[in-house]
């Protein structure tokens, strides 16, 4: 049950508002009773508190009290094995039932959405009971984000915004992708493009739009938490997807054959991260999971063949650093500097013996992505019998020495409650003694599950989740570009 009080409290979902009312509408959940679940007070509280969170917006304001509301909300969350209900019953504020909506699921991973689904027709109901109070609805397109303030901690020399608006956005795109990779870039002038979200593996040719020309799917218990690209011999492209299964590593890579993906090794007890560490060539690197430990010894440059890893130039991890949270930079003196985002968001710099030199006041990274393991040495501690472990935002170097950092930021981000709806990438450079902001781009209109900085186009590419996923769904990404000047 605190497994799913805990996944629960992970996403806090704003839904698309109704037309603008000229006076909002305020509503309040006063109650959600539960029935089949343990801890049944605790789980009460957190699905009014994400079903008034999904009905807050634009027309409809959430109130805490009944005496301030226009609408109360109750309902019953009723659980019989792994199928559930949950039924609403909406009152005016003179006591009068105006409608009643319910949602069913399946599993407990269907709650998230149901909650969702249930606010989208809760909302429906409301337009058209309260429509005679709708007006004329807002203006579309909402004005760009006003550029963000300095980042805490870091120098503000030469801050602004990297030519504002972004070069080229795709159409939507099927599935609320949180990770992406670069392939080849080819002759015609077009680009390959992998995207993933839990279990799905998309393969797109990036051209003036988004071209799918293969997609598969993950078998059921996989999660993808990772994806990689590396370019190998005969002019081939390896496609490393890190995968969880059961709450261990069951990594695979795929190759594009034709117009096909193809599995070419699977079952491999890896992380695995392609990058150029301080600014140097595109390698693979791998990192092992341990028993307690979610990451496992040092990070080790690795060259495959078939489904055999060969490991080889182990680097030593810093105080909380793990393949994909960390990168490292040199001085103009050559010596080398390590870069980490700890688990609270906080940028460090450590020098070549792993001593903090730096840390920013803000923070930075942020990602909605995550899996989860047993924890039962635990349990009595934290009442849980698992934990989550949430994946960070890749830290880039390009040759020239700039540091490129994602920076998410959100209405709810408390913990394990996480759900961003906005993000920016911010180029950073070293001056000896602190970290530098050179430019960041223009905030994004969603979450930023994802970017990357292709040095041979010196172009930002930036993924956006604008729809999430439902039971009715797989939700829908955005990719943007941005030329570096």
């Amino acid at each position: 049950m605190k497994k799913l009080i805990t996944i629960l409290s992970v996403f806090m979902i704003v839904l698309t508002a109704v037309p603008s009312i000229a006076a909002r509408l305020k509503v309040v959940v006063t109650n959600i009773r539960v029935t089949g679940q343990q801890n049944r007070d605790e789980m009460q509280t957190t699905l009014q508190t994400l079903l008034a969170s999904r009905l807050n917006g634009s027309n409809i304001a959430a109130v805490e009290t009944t005496a301030e509301a226009d609408i109360v909300v109750n309902g019953a969350y009723v659980a019989i094995g792994k199928k559930f209900s949950i039924d609403a019953t909406v009152k005016n504020a003179a006591g009068k039932i105006v409608t009643k909506v319910f949602v069913q699921g399946d599993t407990e991973d269907d709650v998230i959405p149901a909650v969702g689904l249930l606010a989208k027709k809760l909302i429906a109901d409301i337009a058209e009971i309260y429509s005679g109070e709708l007006t004329t609805a807002e203006t579309a397109g909402a004005k760009a984000a006003a550029p963000s303030p300095a980042a805490g901690g870091v120098s503000g020399r030469g801050q602004h915004e990297t030519n504002g608006a972004f070069d080229w956005e795709s159409k939507r795109l099927t599935g609320a992708a949180h990770l992406m990779a670069t392939g080849k870039n080819l002759p015609d002038g077009s680009r390959e493009i992998f995207l993933a979200d839990d279990r799905h593996i998309a393969f797109y040719r990036q051209g003036t739009d988004m071209t799918l020309v293969s997609e598969v799917k993950l078998g059921e218990g996989y999660k993808i938490i990772s994806l990689d690209t590396l370019e190998v011999a005969n002019n081939s492209l390896d496609i490393y997807v890190t995968a969880i299964h059961s709450g261990d590593l069951a990594s695979q890579v795929w190759q594009v054959k034709g117009n096909q993906l193809m599995q070419v090794a699977t079952g491999l007890p890896y992380y695995f991260r392609t990058t150029g560490v301080a600014g140097g060539q595109k390698k693979l690197y791998v990192q092992t999971m341990g028993r307690e430990d979610d990451y496992y010894g040092a990070v080790t440059e690795a060259t495959r063949s078939g489904s055999h890893v060969a490991l080889k130039s182990p680097i030593t991890m810093p105080r909380f650093g793990s393949i994909y949270n960390f990168n490292q930079f040199r001085d103009q003196e050559g010596q080398i500097f390590t870069l980490v985002i700890t688990p609270d968001g906080y940028l460090l710099v450590y020098n070549q013996d792993l001593k903090e030199l730096w840390r920013s006041n803000d923070k930075f990274g942020g990602s909605e992505l995550f899996f989860q393991r047993d924890d039962d040495s635990q349990v009595r501690v934290t009442g849980n019998t698992y934990r989550l472990i949430f994946m960070e935002q890749r830290i880039l170097v390009s040759s020239k020495g700039d540091i490129f950092v994602a920076k998410n930021d959100g209405f709810w981000v408390l913990g394990n409650a996480r759900s961003y709806n906005k993000g920016a990438v911010y180029c950073l450079s070293w001056n000896g003694s602190l970290l530098e902001e050179k430019w960041h781009t223009r905030e994004t209109q969603k979450y930023m599950s994802d970017y990357f900085y292709d040095a041979e186009r010196n172009e930002l590419l930036i993924l956006q989740v604008v729809q999430r996923p439902e039971i009715t769904g797989r939700g829908a990404s955005l990719l943007s570009s941005k030329k570096l000047k």
